[in-house]
């Protein structure tokens, strides 16, 4: 048997490595499963409390979420212009959304 170990000691090492990572793969693939159906349902869930939150939501509440809603968008146009080199164009479209953004905030 100690014979048997000496020389084929290369090869049994090499196996229960092969062994260790397939089952450690095995665990990675389920963890990545539970971590993409927890993102489906927190996107679900975050959609359905934005449907609550608007069918509930009164007659004069309705501008304060359009203002909301605009300033989310001017907000993300924001940061999309600020990203990149500007044109002289684009530099005039970005202070017209830079006092957009100060108006909507002031209201």
């Amino acid at each position: 048997m100690k014979d048997f170990l000496i020389k084929y000691k290369f090869y049994i090492i090499c196996a229960i490595l092969a062994i260790v990572f397939i089952r450690s793969c095995g665990k990675s693939r389920n963890i990545n499963r539970f971590e993409k159906a927890e993102t489906e349902f927190t996107n679900s869930i975050d959609s359905l409390s934005n449907i609550i939150v608007i069918n509930n939501a009164k007659l004069d509440s309705i501008p304060e979420l359009l203002r909301t809603d605009k300033l989310s968008i001017y907000l993300a146009l924001d940061d999309t212009i600020s990203r990149v080199d500007r044109t002289p164009q684009l530099m005039g479209f970005h202070t017209l959304i830079k006092d957009k953004i100060k108006s909507l905030q002031n209201d």
